[in-house]
């Protein structure tokens, strides 16, 4: 049977998903007799699917990918973190088939479905991992900035780089009079200037949850804050117009 970086196997990652709480969640929402499939055909990346039954019929209902890393942080002043190691999430999706998008829950990029608000307890499950496993952190690359919002706000995930988490929290102020929809619609339709001309694109590096002291170290560390702040001394502005249209075609294409 195959084993997630060679200790869990399908029985003992559902076990966990369990204890996590995310079985309440799916009996909640009328889901029953979760199965859990490991598929190691990608080879380091390992895919994680989880189905549920509901009126008879078996959905999709989360999609894991994860590997291991090693990752060298530069050095901050005297605090260094070389050969870090980290779990890392690929991606991750979570959904509900059976669910409609509303006007207040409305769809966001990549989604085919609404979500099943388990995301907390999915990367709960992933912090527990990372500690069993003596990782130094669990990490994750945003895919678009709704994600990297969701991430910093729950769980305290930083990006790597000080200057990057800088920038970004600079984003998150000066964008705030917009949800998070609308912020990840506004970056990936280029319709953000930071500062007078440069367009805002979105090229996420590694966020960091960080287990070990030595990681912990590294972003509570005086260095690690003044490169944020340095960073932060930036402004963003949108071209409502644009985002406008943009808006427009993301909603034709959920349409169709």
């Amino acid at each position: 049977m195959t084993k997630v970086l060679g200790n869990y196997d399908a029985p003992a990652l559902l076990a966990l998903l369990q204890e996590c709480g995310v079985g309440r969640v799916l009996r909640s929402k009328g889901f029953v007799g979760p199965d859990l499939v490991v598929d190691d055909r990608a080879g380091a990346v390992i895919n994680v699917r989880l189905y549920g039954r509901k009126h008879g019929v078996r959905y999709l209902l989360l999609e894991a990918a994860l590997r291991e890393g090693t990752v060298d942080l530069a050095p901050l002043g005297a605090q260094r973190a070389e050969h870090t190691d980290l779990l890392i999430v690929q991606w991750v999706r979570e959904q509900d088939p059976t669910a409609r998008f509303t006007s207040k829950h409305p769809r966001l990029p990549l989604q085919d479905h609404p979500g099943l608000g388990v995301l907390r307890r999915v990367f709960a499950v992933a912090l527990r991992i990372g500690r069993e496993l003596g990782k130094d952190g669990v990490a994750s690359y945003p895919k678009y900035p709704h994600d990297a919002a969701i991430f910093y706000r729950s769980r305290l995930f930083l990006f790597a780089d000080p200057a990057e988490q800088g920038r970004f929290a600079a984003l998150l102020r000066d964008l705030t009079d917009l949800s998070l929809r609308d912020v990840s619609l506004a970056v990936i339709g280029g319709c953000v200037r930071r500062g007078e001309e440069d367009v805002v694109s979105w090229r996420p590096g590694l966020q960091i949850f960080p287990l070990s002291s030595r990681l912990a170290g590294y972003f509570n560390s005086s260095e690690y804050a003044r490169g944020v702040e340095e960073a932060a001394h930036v402004t963003h502005r949108v071209d409502p117009a644009a985002l406008a249209g943009t808006r427009r075609v993301f909603e034709a294409s959920a349409a169709v």
